[in-house]
């Protein structure tokens, strides 16, 4: 008798637990802001949570494990020990250092990002669980203070600096401008026939990459960007909702690391990018966060009555 084939499902194959996934990436651009935010902090909500998780093991090299592990990402066979060596990789930077630490503890997120199953392990799911709460209280935190920074910044801005934030987004290199673009319709043909995973995940990359960059440009490709993303829709209905979290979580990392660098350019340049993009949806993942934000932006413009001169300048 012969055995009939394993089926999956399109969402299935593209992320086994979607939120999960989603949730990985939240974190890891969490963690990256949190490495900015000094060493107390870094301490209070990563290294004690999973110290009080047991996770701490004794020196191990995790530096040289860390490299290791990253040379056998591309090894199919290597996947079932992956997370379980990861958790030993983390419990043995905890014992060595914060900048180790952060680097493994990063890793792991990038690894239960971009491969599902991954996603699914014991550890993954016990790691999520314990960074989670920490990361989501150091997050409310670092909201207030970022909006106290930003507002107090905003107010110092020279107004040419406002204006030259509002400039229209120019393309780069025609080179390159082709290149995206030409990929971008390569995909659309692929994903009418595509049935693997790997197109999802490179068309959800390649569309929040070209939507951040150039979705505020003359020359967006809106209409091309919007049959990719029916196109994945129509085969997979968490494409859409799992697109949307990824580009706002990655815009809501830009703009705080803006913010934290004192970059107020590139972080106006996020929140009219964000605006854009989701035009006042309130559903969307840190709407209200960066509608906060984009109000105060909007008052100090006013109170420098600048209206007039942004119009010239978009």
């Amino acid at each position: 008798m012969v055995k009939r084939a394993v089926t999956h499902t399109m969402e299935e194959l593209y992320t086994l637990k979607p939120n999960r996934v989603v949730e990985a990436q939240q974190l890891n651009r969490l963690l990256r802001l949190l490495a900015q935010a000094g060493k107390s902090h870094f301490k209070k909500f990563l290294y004690e949570p999973l110290y009080r998780a047991g996770w701490e093991r004794k020196p191990a090299e995790a530096r040289k494990v860390l490299d290791h592990l990253r040379g056998e990402l591309k090894n199919p066979a290597y996947r079932a020990a992956l997370a379980p060596n990861c958790k030993r990789m983390i419990g043995a930077a905890m014992a060595e250092n914060f900048s180790v630490l952060g680097d493994c503890c990063i890793f792991f997120l990038d690894v239960i990002q971009n491969i599902p199953q991954i996603s699914e392990t014991a550890e993954s799911i016990e790691f999520l669980g314990i960074v989670k709460a920490p990361l989501g209280e150091w997050q409310q935190v670092h909201n207030e203070r970022s909006a106290y920074m930003f507002d107090r910044e905003l107010n110092n801005m020279q107004d040419a600096q406002i204006a030259e934030a509002f400039e229209p987004v120019k393309l780069g290199v025609t080179e390159e401008r082709a290149r995206i673009t030409a990929e971008i319709q390569r995909l659309y043909q692929q994903i009418l026939v595509a049935s693997r995973s790997d197109n999802f995940k490179r068309a959800a990359q390649l569309l929040s990459r070209y939507m951040i960059e150039y979705s505020d440009a003359e020359n967006y490709a809106e209409k091309d960007v919007q049959k990719v993303i029916d196109a994945l829709r129509a085969r997979d209905r968490t494409f859409e909702d799992a697109l949307n979290a990824l580009l706002a979580t990655e815009l809501y990392y830009r703009i705080t690391q803006g913010i934290m660098k004192g970059d107020l350019k590139i972080a106006v340049r996020m929140i009219r990018k964000y605006a854009h993009i989701f035009e006042g949806n309130p559903e969307i993942r840190y709407y209200y966060e960066i509608d906060r934000l984009e109000r105060m932006l909007y008052n100090v413009i006013t109170k420098k009555d600048l209206w007039k001169t942004l119009k010239r300048t978009s």
